[in-house]
């Protein structure tokens, strides 16, 4: 049997209320093929009651509708269970002066009223006599050329069904066929039962559209373009950001008529969380849904970037009748290349505050302000704190020393060796506890920094993940959320030698490891034991010294480890960019000089160093071509001096002596650019900034709005 199908008799287990339901989700799912809000359905009462009582109600606000399952825009679906012969037509709907008031009312609005009937699957010569039965009930009525009539048997029934695979996931999981972590829209986010889940709009989150030119919206300035987004492109949404940044309860809001306008068709919406080996696979729901030609919005929660991208070149070459949700998980440390990404970050205590006081009224004001603030805004750090709360008590007094712990410990007993163990695991972004197609053991690796075994450190990550302290995507692992991973990780810094870190990383075989290593320590730009590694690796003879000669992964390394020790990374490419070397670096494109100009220009964002970044790019751009928008830095240098989304905290006299410079420079190509500063500064809205500029975990590189002393 395909996927979205299913035997007819199969719905006979149907209750009363669920055949009630099922009508009405699909009665709102046809309303949404005709570009109709399902807010045009309303249905409730007891379907058992013969007094001709609504069931469901259809009312689309248009003159006609095209031809389907509705006929007139003003519908009532009168649902039956049980067999619906002549004369129980006629005890339902009534003759003559005893006609239903609903059915005159239907005729009066030339409307529509359809019995659906469950207990009956009709020949053609049945269905013809209970059409001809509810015809001459109503013939007396002044109105009743105007009024359609039809009568859905079983057989109907399933067909109508069959072109909504929403619908049929939901009607699948109430008769117990449902497919393994398939489901329709509903909850996503798992909030506890009874517990309130309308969305928290509070500042404390923002959102970061590939249109928006890297301007950082709130919550409810972002759910409509992110709509707009999703139903404008041919290509897959990727939606990234770290764990407990409220992802999936964003992406839930997109469908909610509630927030924002022009809601996202529920209707449509196929969800299912990767990260739990889901039945049937993403791939064949993903190949069913386009064999098909059917209408549907697909999320994958948790979802791998090998298998984002290897749905979204399939959902791109198909066209519009699929689009794709992807909601990234942060243990790989790779990142799609080709689709459209929209990425969800905290700026603030806010939400995960108001969260807190939602899911836990007793905790107070105080209390939930103080986790919020340690937990630096992540909701999953601050819900897994204020569970262990006790009625009465306060935090005010508690150092995040002692927060923190409370978050590891989770009423266990103290484990120095478990703590030991996180602390180890957390030093690489990411690990693999099998390893499938590598050369290296990484538990085994890892393990021998302190001298457990594997099979130990397989049992702390099992321990760990009970804690929700460790996530699992396949056979990969990692401590998330990182501000839990990236303490436990300067505790392991402070108490492994570094000539033996560096043994270890730096060893044949264990690239991966090294790049997941250098990914944590472009986290921990305060620690002295990072800096210390990131230095070495900068010499002229280290590990990443030879810019112009690295390759791709490690050029990834330098990208990662670049916040830790920025100046002397800064003397690295100084040196090289005045080295002959520097002419392998032609314009075009060149991934060594790509990684320096980005580089330079994120460096650029501290004013003590932005007149050198600003000096070397300009350099750079005197060996480009006029016509090189290609990595160029002549695009780079100009938006420096924008009044918004400049990309740095420089000054305003910094800025102005730069661009003075140029202008009176005796070098046409400087002249050129010094001109194209003062164009830019010039210039008001629209901004255009650099996108999403990370830079470990040092501050966002975004400005405020400007101000008149901006402008």
């Amino acid at each position: 049997m395909a996927i979205f199908d299913i035997e007819k008799d199969e719905l006979l287990r149907l209750s009363d209320s669920q055949l009630e339901e099922l009508i009405a989700r699909l009665a709102e799912a046809e309303v949404a093929i005709h570009g109709h809000s399902p807010a045009c359905v309303n249905w409730s009462g007891s379907i058992t009651a013969p007094d001709g009582g609504i069931d469901i109600q259809v009312q689309v606000p248009v003159d006609q509708l095209e031809p389907g399952f509705l006929v007139r825009p003003n519908t009532v679906f009168q649902a039956k269970k049980h067999k619906m012969p002549k004369s129980a037509i006629e005890r339902e709907i009534g003759t003559g002066k005893a006609l239903s008031s609903i059915i005159s009312e239907q005729a009066r609005k030339q409307g529509s009223y359809i019995i659906v009937s469950l207990g009956d699957d009709c020949s053609p010569s049945g269905k013809k006599e209970r059409l001809k039965a509810m015809r001459d009930a109503v013939k007396d009525d002044p109105n009743e050329s105007y009024l359609h009539l039809d009568f859905y048997d079983r057989s109907k029934l399933i067909q109508w069904l069959r072109q909504h695979p929403s619908v049929m996931l939901w009607v699948k999981a109430k008769l117990g066929q449902g497919y393994s972590g398939w489901q329709p829209y509903g909850a996503w986010s798992n909030p506890p039962q009874g517990v309130t889940d309308t969305l928290i709009s509070a500042p404390g989150v923002t959102i970061t559209l590939p249109s928006g030119k890297g301007q950082k919206l709130k919550i409810d300035g972002a759910i409509n373009p992110m709509r707009a987004l999703i139903r404008s492109t041919n290509k897959a949404v990727r939606i990234t950001g770290l764990s407990g940044v409220g992802k999936t309860r964003i992406v839930q809001a997109l469908f909610d008529e509630t927030v924002g306008t022009d809601a996202l068709d529920r209707t449509v919406a196929i969800y299912v969380d990767t990260g739990y080996e889901p039945v049937p696979s993403a791939t064949a729901m993903l190949d069913n849904l386009l064999a098909e030609g059917r209408r549907a919005i697909m999320i994958l929660d948790n979802c791998p970037s090998e298998l984002h991208a290897s749905l979204a070149s399939k959902v791109s070459a198909a066209g519009k009748e699929v689009s794709l949700i992807t909601i990234e998980y942060d243990i790989r440390d790779d990142k799609p290349q080709t689709t459209e990404v929209i990425h969800i970050e905290t700026d603030g205590p806010e939400v995960a505050e108001q969260l807190l006081i939602r899911r836990f009224p007793s905790i107070g004001q105080n209390n939930a302000r103080r986790i919020a603030e340690f937990a630096d805004g992540n909701a999953r750090v601050a819900l897994a704190i204020a569970e262990r709360v006790e009625e009465g008590e306060s935090l005010a007094l508690l150092s995040d020393a002692q927060l923190f712990n409370r978050l590891f410990e989770q009423r266990n007993h103290p484990d120095g060796h478990l703590r030991e163990q996180a602390e180890i695991l957390s030093l690489v972004y990411s690990f693999s506890i099998s390893s499938p197609d590598a050369a290296t053991d990484e538990l085994e690796i890892l393990g021998a920094l302190s001298g457990y075994p594997k099979i130990q450190l397989f049992k702390a990550v099992t321990k760990l993940m009970e804690r929700h302290i460790v996530q699992k995507r396949s056979h990969w692992r990692a401590i998330l959320p990182h501000a839990i991973a990236n303490r436990l990780a300067a505790s392991a810094l402070d108490s492994i030698p570094v000539d033996q870190l560096r043994a270890t990383f730096e060893a044949p075989d264990c690239e991966r490891l090294l790049m997941s290593f250098s990914h944590r320590l472009g986290l921990l730009h305060d620690h002295p034991v990072a800096k210390e590694i990131v230095e070495a690796w900068l010499q002229p003879e280290g590990m990443l010294g030879r810019i112009a000669e690295l390759n791709d992964i490690s050029l990834r390394i330098l990208g990662y480890i670049g916040p830790v020790a920025p100046e002397a990374l800064l003397d690295r490419i100084e040196a090289v960019l005045s080295s002959s070397d520097f002419k392998v670096m032609e314009p075009g494109y060149n991934p060594q000089r790509r990684s320096i100009l980005r580089l330079l220009q994120l460096m650029a964002y501290e004013p003590n160093a932005f007149e050198r970044c600003a000096r070397l790019l300009i350099q750079m751009a005197e060996d480009e071509a006029d016509n090189n928008d290609l990595d160029s830095a002549r695009n780079i240098v100009p938006r420096f001096f924008q009044a918004y989304l400049s990309g740095t905290h420089a000054s305003l006299s910094q800025r102005i002596a730069l661009m003075n410079e140029c202008i009176a420079s005796s070098i046409i190509t400087r002249r050129s650019l010094g001109f194209k500063m003062l164009s830019t500064a010039l210039d008001g809205p629209p901004w255009s900034g650099f996108g999403v500029t990370e830079f470990g975990a040092r501050p966002e590189i975004m400005d405020t709005n400007p101000t008149m002393m901006n402008l």
